[in-house]
């Protein structure tokens, strides 16, 4: 209550005569925002956020703006200050709190005795505990409209002393930490500041330099990648090239794609304020000697996301106290939370973390850190590979590529390995590449055979390829000959996946001439026939085949290449025109799955048999084989298949008069083709425009 207040600051003043009830007028309204930022460009969402939250009349408003260093945080709270002063007629109060800046932090109780002296209070007229102080303050704005800006707070409670009591006033908080302290005991609404996108980060650079910008777009966008886009790293480097008129925004970006030239480029000289690796400094030097250590080396990991388990692997700690250490850090904006136990770094925070690995630790400990962040990967590409395909996953073993790792996380069917696989297909291809340059042979070659299809499903054909590259390569290097026959088949399969059909069908043959071994000559003659199947070679996918199915039966693998043979068989067949012995092929096939419990693979072979039935003229079967394969396949495993056997599906709803399905079938079946940018989809797409038009 108003009069408790009083009565708190009576005892504080300790002097009755010198105290009044009502707040006496301020000499003038003070206008204390500094100087907005010339060429401000976007945050319309965040502005509109923040003007919408005048529109409460309840009471005094608080927003907290936060997010990283150099994201523009003060930017956006003074740009919008700026616009909003007009509401409030009693005067506009700023203060730099130092949260995290080079110096000790600004006390409350100094904000405040600021804050008095602007609203026109002598100083006789101060009292000089916080409490006091604080209490003197509410009474001051009581009744008044004022808008408060408190800059680069370092915490909820350097804030909770500076909040007005009452209506009519405004508080707009910046930091680096999320002050959720704030929400719970003021009501404050979190304004989140993101990194701009492309476009908005590039008005930016447009800002500064003008038609400069115009005429190096080119230019533009790597500055923008450079610089992650960072606006503070943007306005200084955009900056540095105003400044340099006889250079080109070319050679600056050069500059950043340098180790040593970066932080030079992200600095101007002789101010430290705005050098972008001091801002970051002045983060790091406030953690805990755990939360930096965890900072720096997840500078070491391979990609810009990741998880917890990972993070601990590099950490060499708990997954608990991990959890708790990214708390903190995310707390403080150094790491971003995207998701459930999934975060991320922008790649300058990556860039400045992995130099302060380079500057803490020892080489032993870096290197450490980083084996275990790339064995962590491969363990699980390894043990993700095997819980989809276990009887592809044996060789593993023979070739000495046992792994272990820890944390693990456990993949209990195929759905759980397949997506982690493809949650972590960008992170695996960094790894491989981190592997390679460190001479982790084992790793990329493990690396290597679990990525390979996954970013090929995901239409990823250059990285697919690549880490295949990477992997034949690494097992030559370690003269692993059962690695590097295998390493010939996966880049077989990129290959295929790219469609490139004559090279995959190339790379193959080589695998074959150098072995003599019967139950791999199976295996390369079982992918040969698949292939050439694919690429419409039957006559040769027959006779590649037919030499693979006495060898397939002799393997003791459940049946696993001898119904793989038999599927393929079916293809050949039914490309020559031979649709009775194709039908006998897959159904033996059925049987051999069915047998072996892999209800997941029939999807194929139903496919398949459809195709039979659909060239005898027996849609009526066709289409109820196409629905069971359908039911039976996951399209998340392989989506070109499911849009494979939609088309086949579609062909016999068309010639059974049902259009109108044939229609819907195609147009999902295209959706996919043209994802993957499959030459299969013109086919389709001749035969719904067929359809369509009808």
């Amino acid at each position: 209550m108003a009069s408790g207040q009083v009565n708190g600051f009576l005892l504080q003043a300790g002097s009755v005569g010198h105290v009044s009830v009502a707040a006496p007028p301020p000499a003038e309204r003070p206008r204390q925002l500094p100087l907005a930022v010339r060429g401000f460009t976007g945050r319309a969402r965040q502005l509109a956020a923040l003007d919408a939250l005048l529109a409460d009349e309840g009471g005094p408003v608080v927003a907290t703006v936060d997010g990283t260093a150099g994201v523009g945080k003060t930017a956006l709270a003074v740009q919008w200050a700026h616009r909003a002063q007009h509401r409030f007629p009693d005067g506009t109060l700023y203060v730099d709190l130092g949260g995290c800046g080079p110096d000790e932090p600004i006390a409350p109780g100094d904000a405040l005795g600021g804050f008095l002296a602007a609203l026109g209070l002598p100083p006789e007229r101060v009292p000089a505990g916080l409490g006091a102080r604080a209490a003197l303050y509410r009474s001051v704005l009581a009744g008044r409209r004022v808008l408060v800006v408190l800059d680069d707070a370092g915490s909820a409670e350097q804030v909770r002393p500076l909040l007005p009591g009452g209506a009519g006033c405004a508080v707009v908080v910046t930091s680096r930490a999320t002050l959720t302290g704030l929400a719970v005991d003021a009501g404050a609404t979190r304004i989140a500041l993101d990194l701009p996108g492309p476009q908005e980060a590039a008005a930016l650079v447009r800002a500064v330099l003008g038609p400069r910008a115009d005429a190096e777009p080119d230019a533009v966008a790597g500055l923008v990648r450079g610089c992650a886009r960072l606006p503070l790293a943007l306005r200084v480097a955009a900056s540095r090239a105003a400044a340099r008129p006889h250079s080109t925004i070319a050679d600056l970006v050069a500059e950043l794609g340098s180790e040593r030239g970066r932080w030079e480029a992200l600095s101007v000289p002789a101010d430290e304020r705005t050098a972008v690796r001091s801002v970051f400094d002045w983060s790091y030097r406030r953690l805990t000697d755990e939360q930096a250590r965890l900072f720096r080396r997840l500078g070491l990991h391979p990609g810009p996301e990741f998880g917890s388990h990972v993070a601990a692997a590099v950490a060499d700690r708990g997954l608990a106290e991990t959890r708790r250490l990214l708390d903190a850090l995310a707390d403080g904006n150094l790491v971003e939370p995207v998701a459930a136990d999934r975060y991320r770094l922008h790649d300058l925070l990556r860039a400045y973390a992995a130099d302060r690995a380079e500057r803490d630790e020892t080489r032993a400990d870096r290197d450490h850190a980083r084996i275990a962040a790339l064995g962590w990967y491969a363990h699980h590409a390894r043990t993700a590979y095997r819980a989809v395909a276990p009887e592809l996953a044996e060789w593993h073993a023979a070739a000495g590529l046992n792994t272990s790792a820890h944390p693990e996380i456990a993949f209990p069917d195929p759905v759980r390995a397949w997506d982690w696989a493809d949650r972590e297909h960008v992170n695996a291809v960094a790894a491989a590449r981190d592997c390679a340059r460190h001479d982790l042979h084992r790793f990329v070659v493990l690396l290597a055979n679990a990525a390979v299809v996954p970013l090929g499903q995901r239409g990823l054909k250059d990285d697919a390829l690549e880490v295949c590259r990477l992997g034949l390569a690494a097992a030559r290097r370690m003269g692993n000959r059962l690695a590097e026959h295998h390493m010939l088949l996966c880049l077989g399969h990129g290959y295929r996946l790219a469609r490139r059909l004559p090279e995959a069908i190339g790379v193959l043959r080589t695998a074959l001439a150098l072995t003599e071994d019967r139950r791999m000559r199976s295996g390369v003659l079982a992918d040969l026939g698949w292939m050439c199947v694919d690429a419409g070679w039957h006559a040769q996918a027959r006779e590649h085949l037919a030499s693979a199915l006495p060898l397939s039966r002799e393997l003791p693998d459940g049946g696993h290449l001898e119904s793989f043979v038999e599927y393929n068989l079916g293809g050949a067949h039914l490309g020559l025109g031979e649709a009775a012995r194709a039908r006998g092929h897959l159904e033996r096939c059925l049987a051999l799955l069915r047998a072996a419990g892999r209800h997941d693979r029939e999807a194929y072979a139903l496919h398949r048999l459809a195709q039979v039935h659909q060239a005898l003229g027996e849609h009526g079967e066709a289409i109820a084989l196409c629905e069971r394969a359908l039911a039976c396949e996951h399209p998340r495993f392989d989506p070109r298949e499911h849009a494979v056997t939609l088309d086949t599906l579609a062909i016999s709803l068309r010639h059974s008069g049902d259009s109108a399905r044939a229609i819907a079938c195609w147009r999902e079946a295209l959706t996919v083709f043209d994802q993957f940018a499959d030459d299969r989809g013109g086919g389709v797409r001749d035969r719904l425009r067929a359809a369509v038009s009808g």
